[in-house]
């Protein structure tokens, strides 16, 4: 088993890839700047050591299977930036765009911490992503992702960073999945990918599923990553984004399972498909974003505070133990 090596950083740092081309609909492009403006998440950044860093804007070569030169070169700007703030020992926050840009934030992050050993994933999406531009009946490169960060597909996406895979099976685990194809599903159950589907979800509560999930990109990893799709989520917490799907994951109580993890090891954090122009009066889903961010991140500072403090208290009483052998 690998050992831990310690990801906590001060600074958080917040990298945008404005990118909507391999999406089913236009929009998810101008999240970012929603975010970025939004009263809420400037509420949460007073509370948070947040800088905001690079804005990647897509490269557009088309739409569907047109788009693939287009995320090719901007997954390729995403990974560099995402690579110097782990390289720096920043705190890595990424918002997209459409999930496409998962390649390059994980590339990025991969390729980083390569010398060091493997990172773990959880996924959190209604889909799974998972198909390659062979099996795919619409080219959409959103659907994409965990298929190319895995090693298959096309050679250029899948060689970002490094020549090797980004993630490896055993490391990767999908949550809140149901709304899927038969050609993804065979990849990834042949491949061994732990899925909770959304039925073993509702049966058994996301707080234990994001445990046994957790405990599962850690074991063989030095650390692990959080990708969350909003359309993982129900659509009455979610529904500003493109491809919607019913009974999803419970918002509320996917902020409390948080809380019962272990998000000491968490390297990096990435927040995917928020398409701002289907959101409600309330803004819910612009809301959820500031939301997940506040917890995610507090509660990753409250939990390394407590192992430190821990850790000092056991340190100076073996310090009085030696004093007093010694007397």
């Amino acid at each position: 088993m690998k050992t831990t090596t310690q990801l906590a950083r001060q600074i958080i740092k917040a990298v945008g890839c404005a990118n909507g081309l391999a999406g089913r609909q236009l929009g998810c492009e101008n999240a970012v700047e929603v975010i970025k403006a939004s009263p809420f998440f400037t509420n949460v950044q007073e509370r948070l050591p947040l800088q905001w860093g690079k804005i990647i804007e897509e490269v557009n070569t088309g739409r569907h299977a047109s788009a693939l030169s287009g995320v090719t070169q901007t997954c390729r700007q995403l990974a560099h930036e995402t690579r110097q703030v782990i390289e720096n020992k920043d705190e890595l926050l990424v918002f997209g765009g459409d999930h496409s840009c998962a390649i390059g934030t994980w590339s990025g992050v991969a390729t980083a911490l390569r010398p060091q050993g493997d990172i773990g994933l959880i996924w959190v999406d209604a889909h799974m992503d998972a198909h390659t531009p062979d099996t795919s009946d619409t080219g959409n490169i959103h659907g994409m992702p965990v298929a190319h960060l895995l090693g298959f597909g096309d050679k250029n996406l899948v060689k970002i960073g490094d020549r090797l895979p980004k993630l490896l099976p055993h490391n990767l685990c999908m949550v809140g999945i149901r709304d899927y194809e038969s050609a993804e599903q065979e990849l990834l159950e042949r491949l061994g990918v732990r899925i909770f589907y959304a039925n073993e979800v509702e049966k058994r509560g996301i707080q234990d599923v994001m445990q046994e999930a957790q405990y599962l990109v850690t074991r063989n990893t030095i650390g692990y990553g959080l990708s969350i799709d909003l359309d993982g989520f129900d659509v009455s917490y979610a529904p500003a984004v493109g491809t919607p799907s019913a009974d999803g994951i419970n918002a509320l109580e996917f902020i409390k399972a948080l809380l019962t993890i272990d998000l000491t090891k968490l390297i990096a954090t990435e927040i995917v498909e928020f398409l701002p122009r289907f959101d409600d009066n309330q803004r819910t889903s612009e809301q959820l974003v500031s939301s997940l961010v506040e917890y995610i991140y507090k509660t990753k500072q409250f939990q390394i505070n407590s192992v430190n403090e821990i850790a000092a208290r056991v340190s100076k009483s073996e310090k009085i133990q030696q004093v007093s052998q010694a007397m």
